[in-house]
């Protein structure tokens, strides 16, 4: 019997340090700006797929989160590196991270979160592709156009307008931006900017675009005006917009994982701001013809789905 108790005994000694170990190991944390979004839902899929480290994840709309209940999560001493999806989770936690390492992904103008001294602890992906492969991008597919219009809003895309009006240079094209403060002065915008353009490129902003209605609105005027539309979102084409580059949400995920690996390897030769590594790119065919639009055939091989 004596025998038989020293043996547990000795077990439960083996297994308390193991138990240990396994407590004290690193976690990532990810904050979930809004779960059931597909956006949203989809990169952190791919993030969980690629990483090997133990994962917390916490739904910011799954109630009213108050704020030192975020700031002790984003503190625990096991939670070595967090993950923001979103823009509302990357501006709630970086005041509470200043020790730790974040990295944010699926943020519009992560400037305007982030702020124009970045600190050395935040790593990312942008959510816009980098401005001057687009607009080389637009003009392998139509060489002939040139004069495309924008409309955005200085909250959300001032800086990246900035850099876009820049490389528009380099690539000899001429950017036609209008900006507006509220959506009221979209219309009267839109229908004056149309006159003086060859091509629309609608881009994130809340500002220009909230809901369906309004993508209705920018495709009816379009039509109206025979002015294709460049966009980001893929299933844009199934509403009338004539191409879309989109970033690839299980490459970001991907993308993702592989900086949290090298940070929490020690590996901080990663570059902290990434654009988007994968691309997904939609023509509609219909629009194409409709709006007599000369496609280099060239390069049909980059596209990924034709709706004709």
């Amino acid at each position: 019997m004596k025998n038989i108790t020293a043996y547990i005994l000795l077990i439960g000694l083996q297994i308390i340090p193991i138990c240990n170990i396994r407590a004290d190991q690193d976690t990532v944390l990810i904050l979930n700006t809004r779960k059931g979004i597909a956006k949203y839902d989809t990169v952190i899929q791919h993030f969980r797929k690629n990483i090997s480290y133990p994962i917390t994840e916490y739904n910011l709309s799954s109630g009213h989160i108050k704020p030192s209940k975020l700031q002790s999560m984003c503190s625990k001493t096991t939670n070595k590196l967090i993950y923001c999806v979103g823009s509302k989770a990357c501006k709630e936690s970086i005041p509470y991270v200043k020790n730790k390492k974040i990295i944010f992904s699926s943020i519009i103008n992560w400037q305007r979160i982030v702020g124009p001294k970045q600190s050395s602890n935040i790593f990312g992906i942008s959510n816009e592709f980098n401005s001057e492969m687009l607009l080389t991008l637009f003009r392998l597919f139509v060489p002939d156009i040139n004069d495309i219009g924008i409309i955005y809003s200085d909250k959300y895309n001032k800086e990246w307008i900035e850099k876009l009006k820049s490389n528009a240079q380099k690539v000899k094209t001429n950017i036609i931006a209008q900006s507006i403060s509220h959506r009221k002065e979209f219309y009267p915008t839109m229908t004056n900017l149309l006159k003086k353009i060859k091509v629309f490129w609608l881009i994130s902003d809340p500002v220009v675009m909230r809901d369906q209605y309004h993508l209705f609105e920018i495709t009816y005027l379009c039509d109206k005006y025979q002015v294709p539309i460049f966009s980001y979102n893929s299933l844009f084409i199934e509403r009338g917009v004539t191409l879309t580059v989109s970033a690839d949400l299980p490459t970001i995920g991907r993308q993702a994982a592989s900086i949290a690996t090298n940070l929490l390897s020690d590996n901080i030769s990663t570059n902290q701001i990434q654009y988007p590594a994968g691309s997904y790119i939609s023509i509609n065919m219909s629009k194409v013809k409709k709006y007599h639009l000369k496609i280099n055939k060239d390069a049909f091989g980059l596209i990924n789905h034709i709706k004709e």
